[in-house]
């Protein structure tokens, strides 16, 4: 549906370079990165309102050099809405087909569709400023979608909504997902977005692609110790690959970690282990669960969170844990100074570099 070739884009000191991607039909596609990564300039290439240095912006197989924004049939929706003050949510809603010169009874049937769909039809008469930040994104992408476009950008479209009104956008996108064709392609900062909504993801960092994939290839198994410091994967070393008993470990300091693959002996291997894939269990002296590693810690600093306690831990290497908060009574919390066993599985030990 859309395919990028080898776009360079060059913004003063800024350069986006060497951007390869292609999002099939009806495919949600998340352009994840931080603030700064290029990832509005490459919608607005898309869109046809920037040009590129260099490369190719194709589109239900049509190459879109010298095709103006207005017939590439794609919407764009901006952060800040742009909405039009002295127009009525259904009035912003109608404008695009009105100037299209759509018959009237076509413009309210399709009016009343989207405000229906988006769950704001008692808000079609009121005006842009007395709605929330929630419900004026909702009659933007309303907007965006009037006329039917084969495309939908979407740009850090829930970035100022609040945690309880960006899930409420959230489950609209996902209802969007499930039941239209059109393609989206948005960009964000936001993991949670990414997971919830993204058929695939795209890592925009630095202006340079560094990794393609579905929400789990991305946080799961990252590519590159960049990606994964990115994702959150906050476990991080390097070391040097031994071979012993058929099995590759990495040796970092005193302390050797099983690899999920062989590697060559001597290879210098970055490795990452998800916080939340370390439990911290107190300290067992007998401990040998097979195809897992122990260390022995202690707890330096606890940190509550809404869904979960961060536990940093000091040991050999220094560790940090996610623990998910449970039930009353469900699980115990170590304090700070406690003395803890920090362990994790092979399985969980994710591998960024290193010549297998």
């Amino acid at each position: 549906m859309i395919a990028l070739d080898d776009l360079s884009v060059t913004i003063g000191s800024f350069r986006l370079n060497g951007i390869t991607l292609h999002a099939g039909d009806g495919e949600y596609f998340v352009l994840l990165g931080p603030s700064g990564a290029g990832k509005t300039v490459l919608l607005e290439v898309i869109a046809g309102l920037r040009a590129a240095d260099t490369g190719r912006v194709t589109i239900n197989a049509r190459d879109m050099a010298g095709v103006k924004p207005e017939h590439r049939g794609i919407a764009l929706v901006y952060q800040d809405y742009s909405l039009f003050p002295h127009l009525t949510a259904a009035e912003n809603i109608a404008y695009g087909m009105q100037v299209r010169s759509r018959p009237d009874h076509e413009i309210r049937k399709r009016v009343d569709e989207l405000l229906a769909d988006f769950g704001i039809s008692h808000l079609g008469q009121r005006y842009p400023g007395s709605l929330s930040g929630g419900e004026q994104q909702r009659v933007a992408i309303a907007r965006a979608l009037a006329t039917n476009p084969s495309v939908l950008l979407l740009d850090e479209p829930f970035a100022s909504l609040d945690p309880r009104v960006c899930d409420e956008c959230i489950r609209v996108m996902q209802d969007l997902k499930d039941t239209r064709s059109v393609t989206i392609i948005q960009v964000s900062h936001s993991h949670e977005e990414a997971y919830s909504l993204a058929d695939r993801v795209a890592v925009l960092l630095g202006g340079r692609i560094k990794q393609t994939g579905t929400p789990d290839e991305i946080f799961r198994t990252p590519a590159s110790e960049e990606v994964a410091r990115f994702v959150g994967i906050d476990n991080v070393m390097t070391g040097v690959v031994t071979n012993m008993a058929g099995c590759s470990r990495i040796t970092a300091g005193s302390l050797a970690i099983k690899l999920p693959a062989s590697f060559p002996e001597g290879t210098v291997v970055t490795i990452g282990i998800p916080a939340d894939c370390i439990r911290v269990l107190p300290v067992h002296p007998e401990f040998d669960e097979p195809g897992s590693t122990a260390i022995t810690c202690e707890v330096r600093r606890v940190t509550p969170g809404r869904d979960c306690f961060r536990i940093e831990l000091d040991g050999v290497v220094p560790l940090t844990s996610i623990l998910g908060r449970q039930g009353p009574g469900d699980g115990i919390v170590p304090a700070r100074g406690t003395q803890v066993c920090a362990v994790f599985r092979d399985t969980d030990v994710r591998v960024f570099s290193g010549d297998r």
